[in-house]
């Protein structure tokens, strides 16, 4: 029996030893799939801030076109409740159409943005 023990011992201290390698290669590979993972969100989160900046930048300019519009719409009103009675015709045209432009680029504005 003693001839056997030292075998039992050593396979099981193998077994032992096979069991430690694939427990740290289960663990490697968990890490590295963590590690990735957090690489790819990392990513993601760096790439909403650059579109969240451009969508910022963009909101921005067309939010400024619109501001243009309805200055100059109010403008053109302005110009109507001043205006005497020969003007009138020409500045109520030239009112509607400024609305008009203010209108449709606010409709478009929150289009783009849906």
């Amino acid at each position: 029996m003693t001839t056997q023990q030292p075998t039992i011992n050593r396979s099981t201290q193998e077994m032992a030893n096979v069991d430690e390698r694939l427990r740290q290669a289960i663990l490697d590979k968990r890490q590295a799939q963590i590690q990735e993972l957090s690489d790819k969100i990392d990513q993601l989160q760096n790439q909403a801030r650059q579109v969240a900046e451009g969508v910022r930048d963009e909101t921005e300019s067309k939010l400024e076109e619109l501001r243009a519009a309805r200055d100059a719409a109010r403008s053109r009103l302005q110009e109507l409740q001043r205006s005497t009675e020969e003007a009138w015709s020409s500045l109520l045209e030239q009112t509607d159409e400024a609305l008009q432009s203010v209108s449709d680029r606010f409709h478009a504005f929150v289009n783009s943005q849906s």
